[in-house]
């Protein structure tokens, strides 16, 4: 449990009916999270106090499932609902995805809030930033470093400080439902 990065990093995941599931669930609680709070802003990008669901989804659920309910919620949800929908989204749908991809794919156990913290609450977050500030930057709609700022500022706090702790208070329930990702593919093999 103390291990910051697996001892085998899996990139392939089992996609079955309860994987779909897994995904539709985490998409919805992730769009609407991110919707309830988009009258909350700094600047360019809304504060988002829920944006620790994709991590946690992610680690607890696989990289697959974690990055598709992250760009799902976050692109076909949120933005959708909020009239945002449109080429100015791609930046967000990518980095989202990435934002649970990565800890899903590097957090080598849920109970480990230092690896947690690491690839879900900076290096995902950051590779999120880095994708919404570029596109945006990109596209010419604002400054890169004003998105990437604001990204930094809306997503560290929760996906450091709540991703952690949610992580560690609901794995055993999860794994004891055998919903833990990286048991079910242990199962399979």
């Amino acid at each position: 449990m103390n291990r910051w990065l697996p001892e085998k990093i899996v990139w392939k995941q089992k996609f079955g009916t309860l994987e779909i599931a897994l995904t539709i669930i985490g998409g919805v609680l992730y769009g609407l999270g991110a919707f309830s709070t988009m009258s909350w802003a700094i600047g360019f990008i809304t504060l988002r106090p829920f944006a620790f669901i994709a991590v946690f989804w992610g680690v607890m659920f696989g990289p697959w499932v974690g990055g598709l309910a992250a760009l799902i919620g976050n692109t076909f949800i949120s933005d959708i609902l909020a009239g945002w929908f449109g080429i100015g989204g791609v930046g967000g749908a990518l980095g989202n995805f990435l934002m649970a991809f990565i800890p899903g794919l590097l957090v080598a156990h849920p109970k480990n809030w230092k690896a947690v913290v690491l690839w879900g609450g900076i290096v995902g977050t950051l590779v999120c930033a880095v994708f919404v500030g570029g596109w945006i930057a990109l596209m010419g709609f604002a400054p890169f470093m004003t998105l990437f700022s604001s990204v930094l500022l809306a997503d560290i706090p929760p996906n450091v400080i709540l991703a952690p702790i949610f992580c560690s208070w609901l794995f055993d329930r999860i794994q004891a439902r055998g919903l833990y990702w990286r048991d079910r593919l242990e199962d399979a093999e």
